[in-house]
C-alpha cells in the first residue's frame, strides 16, 4: 500500500518555507509499519503532481494546509487528482479550525483529517488494505449521502514518545535551509507539541486542547545529530508553541546540546515570566541566539479578555535581560483586537517603546475559526462579513487586512501602526554580532526569489504584485501620515 502525501504551493509573502514536520512525521510512522510513502512539496519546488501520481501509483493522497495560504494548491491539486479514483484527503491545521461542510462545497476532497494524524493515517492505510469503511474511523470528516459533512468522534492523542525518528530522507533537506541571524543553513525543527494556556485568539484550545506534550527528547538529539552532520545545516529554529514548560526542561536540552559537541545556534518560542537571567544565560552559553515572546498587548485590560496569563511586571525586565545578554528578542503584538479602544493600542505601543526588543512585530486581528475570541464576536455581531466560501478563508491575512476590522480603531490607524514597526524592522541595520547587516531585509528578499522559482507565472506574477503592494503600503504608511504617527508616539 502506499500514501502520497502532498505539500501545496504557499501564497503566504512573508513567512520562509519550513520543512513540512507533520508530513515527515506520519511518512516516518507509516514507513516504520510497513508503508510506501512519498512526499511532493510543491512549496519547494515546481512539480507536475499528475506525472507524479502516475509513476508512484499511491492508494491514497494526502494534502496538508497548515494555513489559509494552502487553499488555493489544495483546490488545484485536488481537481486534479480526484479524476485518478482515489481517496483524496485534507489535513493540517487549516482542517483542525475549518467549516467542513464550507471545505466539502468548495473543493473535489473525500475526507478531512483533524489534528495529528499519525496514528489517523496508519488506520486509513489499513482499512484500505483490508476493504473496509474510513467512516468509521476516529478523527476525520465526510460526506453523507446526501452531501452534509459528517465529524467522526475525537481521536485520542497519541504517545510522542513512542513515534519514531524523523525520516529526513523523505524530502531534500536542502532545499528548506535558509538564512537568518547568522545561520547559514537554518531549519525548523520540534520538541514538543501544544501548550497549556487557554488563550482565546489562539487555536491551540482545538488543535491541542490545551495541553503539552513532549518527545523523546533522545530521539530528538540523534535527529539533531543527523541534520547538522549529514545535511551541514547551522540554525535549528524550534516551532514549538511553548518550546520549554519550566525552567528544569531548559536546563535538560542544554545539557544534551552541550554534551553532543555539535557546533549549531538555535532559538525557540516562550512565554514572559517562566525563564529567569540565569536561565537565558545558560541557554546564550549552549548557542540560544533568538528567543521569541509573545506579548499581544500592552493593555491589561485586554490581556484579561484574552486569558494570557502572563506577568505583566516581567515583560520589561525580560527584554533587558535579553538586551544584556545579546540574545536576539522578538516581541509579537496583534493589533485591531475585538473591541479595542485607541487608549489601549496606545498602551501597546508605549510598551513596545519601552521594551528592548531587537524586533517588534504588530499582526492585525483575523476571525480564525473556531477561537473562542471568534465566537464571541461572532456572537456579538461584529462579523459583518463571516466565511461562507471556501475561498473567503483566503481573506484572512494578517497584513492585507481583508477581513473585518472588529476595533474601535480606524483601519488606516491600524495599518500605520503596524506598518510602523515592519518597516523598521525589515530596514533594521543591526540584529547582533552573529548576524549580517539588515538581516532580515535579506531573509524576506531570498524568500521571494525562492517561491518565484517554482511559482507559475500566473502565481509569479500575483506573488510579486503581492509583494510590491505591501512594500509600497509599509512605505506610504510609514512616511505619509505624520498626524498618526505623532498620535501613537512613533517618533
Amino acid at each position: 500500500m502506499k500514501a502520497l502525501f502532498i505539500m501545496p504551493y504557499n501564497c503566504d509573502l512573508i513567512h520562509a518555507v519550513s520543512l513540512p514536520l507533520g508530513l515527515i512525521s506520519i511518512g516516518s510512522y507509516l514507513k516504520e509499519n510497513g508503508y510506501e510513502v512519498r512526499i511532493c512539496d510543491m512549496s519547494v519546488s515546481h512539480i507536475n503532481i499528475e506525472k507524479v501520481f502516475d509513476e508512484f501509483r499511491p492508494d491514497v493522497v494526502g494534502i496538508s494546509l497548515s494555513s489559509v495560504k494552502h487553499i488555493e494548491g489544495a483546490m488545484d491539486v485536488s481537481k486534479k487528482l480526484h479524476k485518478k479514483g482515489v481517496p483524496i484527503v485534507w489535513g493540517g491545521t487549516f482542517c483542525d479550525v475549518c467549516d467542513p461542510q464550507i471545505v466539502f462545497d468548495g473543493a473535489e476532497v473525500d475526507y478531512l483529517s483533524f489534528c495529528e494524524g499519525e496514528a489517523t493515517w496508519l488506520e486509513i492505510m489499513q482499512t484500505l488494505e483490508n476493504g473496509g469503511d474510513l467512516r468509521r474511523l476516529k478523527g476525520i470528516a465526510y460526506r453523507d449521502d446526501n452531501g452534509k459533512a459528517v465529524v467522526t468522534a475525537q481521536r485520542e492523542f497519541i504517545d510522542l514518545t513512542k513515534l519514531p525518528l524523523l525520516d529526513y530522507t523523505l524530502v531534500d533537506v536542502k532545499a528548506y535551509s535558509q538564512y537568518l541571524y547568522g545561520c547559514k543553513n537554518l531549519v525548523y525543527v520540534y520538541l514538543s507539541k501544544g501548550c497549556p494556556s487557554k488563550c482565546t485568539f489562539c487555536v491551540n484550545q482545538v488543535t491541542h486542547r490545551c495541553t503539552y506534550r513532549r518527545r523523546a527528547l533522545e530521539h530528538f538529539m540523534k535527529e539533531t545529530e543527523i541534520l547538522v552532520k549529514e545535511y551541514g545545516v547551522d540554525g535549528l529554529y524550534f516551532c514549538d508553541e511553548l518550546c520549554f514548560k519550566n525552567k528544569e526542561q531548559v536546563y535538560e536540552v542544554c545539557d544534551a546540546f552541550e554534551k553532543s559537541g555539535l557546533e549549531f545556534f538555535w532559538g525557540f518560542q516562550t512565554r514572559i515570566g517562566i525563564l529567569g537571567e540565569e536561565e537565558f544565560r545558560r541557554c546564550y552559553e549552549c548557542g540560544c541566539r533568538w528567543v521569541d515572546f509573545g506579548i499581544e498587548s500592552g493593555s491589561k485590560e485586554q490581556l484579561a479578555i484574552m486569558k494570557k496569563g502572563i506577568p505583566y511586571d516581567k515583560i520589561e525586565p525580560t527584554f533587558e535581560i535579553c538586551d544584556k545578554l545579546g540574545i536576539i528578542s522578538l516581541a509579537n503584538f496583534i493589533v485591531g483586537l475585538p473591541g479595542e479602544t485607541e487608549e489601549q493600542l496606545m498602551e501597546t505601543v508605549n510598551l513596545a517603546n519601552r521594551i528592548r526588543a531587537t524586533q517588534c512585530s504588530f499582526l492585525q486581528y483575523c476571525i480564525s475559526p473556531n477561537t473562542v475570541m471568534s465566537q464571541k464576536a461572532i456572537e456579538d455581531g461584529l462579523v459583518k462579513n463571516p466565511v461562507r466560501k471556501l475561498k473567503d478563508y483566503r481573506k484572512i491575512d494578517f497584513f492585507l487586512s481583508r477581513t473585518d476590522n472588529l476595533s474601535e480603531i480606524r483601519q488606516k490607524e491600524l495599518n500605520v501602526v503596524q506598518s510602523y514597526y515592519l518597516w523598521n524592522a525589515v530596514f533594521k541595520k543591526d540584529y547582533g554580532k552573529d548576524a549580517k547587516n539588515y538581516d532580515l531585509l535579506f531573509k524576506h528578499v531570498t524568500t521571494l526569489l525562492r517561491r518565484l522559482s517554482y511559482l507559475s507565472f500566473a502565481n509569479g506574477v500575483r506573488c510579486l504584485f503581492e509583494f510590491g503592494y505591501l512594500g509600497l503600503r509599509f512605505f506610504t504608511d510609514t512616511h505619509f501620515h505624520p498626524g498618526i504617527i505623532k498620535k501613537y508616539n512613533l517618533k
